[in-house]
């Protein structure tokens, strides 16, 4: 009865709120409520949104700290509450203590993100970006490159830690269809490209041309796979300042024309 009680009441003035200048911030997050709304969200809300928030096969990155229908904290408990119409996005069935810990969570998800940012120069990093030739194979636009990831929106799919991560150790996470596949067939010749896909019996390969290919898995005598990156590392060759500055940039890359 009282868990009930609690939920009106928190669910009453969420709602009340939104029609006054009043602003309700989260009264549960605390360390203990955000673990609590942690393993909340991996059981109700991980399927579409990724386990790590970053987004999921029907649900949008939750660690931008931007969120397209909730301004604050009690537009978090709304959308967690009641959903949202027109979307895959449902209301869920818990008390408001519950709902105020996954949202606590889910602002979580991104609040180190601002801090570590500032500690950079973003106009320095744009300019490192470029002065160190990553244009020549990283585009900052639509489309695909065979040279590397596209970076229009990186700073929304990886975290601070992630992209520094990515400059001083390119090898740590490669994009399959950046491993380096090469093969000898069965008459002598020599093959090379990316693995875009496998099945039974073929190979799907972008060769440098960027055509893609399908080669039947009984013509190779050998093949062999490089998954690390060709990306050289940053670490010896940028300060820790610098590092800094151009990690700040990269977290700016949000999807927006630049």
């Amino acid at each position: 009865m009282q868990s009930r009680l609690l939920f009106f009441l928190l669910t009453v003035a969420a709602v009340a709120a939104q029609h006054s200048e009043t602003v309700i911030s989260n009264p549960y997050s605390s360390p203990d409520d955000r673990q609590r709304g942690g393993a909340m969200f991996r059981s109700q809300c991980a399927n579409c949104h990724g386990v790590d928030g970053k987004g999921g096969a029907s649900g949008p990155n939750l660690t931008t700290g931007s969120f397209r229908h909730a301004l604050n904290d009690e537009g978090l408990f709304r959308v967690i509450s009641k959903g949202v119409a027109g979307t895959s996005m449902p209301g869920f069935s818990m008390n408001g203590r519950e709902i105020w810990q996954v949202a606590a969570f889910v602002r979580a998800l991104s609040s180190g993100r601002t801090a570590v940012a500032s500690i950079g120069d973003v106009l320095v990093g744009e300019e490192l970006f470029r002065s160190n030739g990553c244009t020549n194979c990283h585009s900052l636009q639509g489309g695909v490159s065979l040279r590397g990831p596209n970076l229009a929106k990186i700073g929304s799919r990886l975290t601070l830690d992630e992209l520094l991560i990515a400059l001083i150790d390119p090898s740590a996470a490669v994009a399959p269809e950046y491993w380096k596949w090469q093969a000898t067939t069965t008459d002598g010749q020599s093959m090379r490209g990316s693995r875009m896909n496998e099945d039974t019996f073929s190979l799907q390969i972008l060769d440098s041309k960027g055509q893609l290919r399908s080669v039947p898995k009984s013509m190779l005598a050998s093949q062999s796979l490089d998954r690390s990156s060709p990306m050289p590392t940053f670490k010896d060759k940028l300060s820790k300042k610098q590092l800094n500055d151009l990690v700040a940039y990269l977290a700016t890359l949000q999807g927006g024309a630049k």
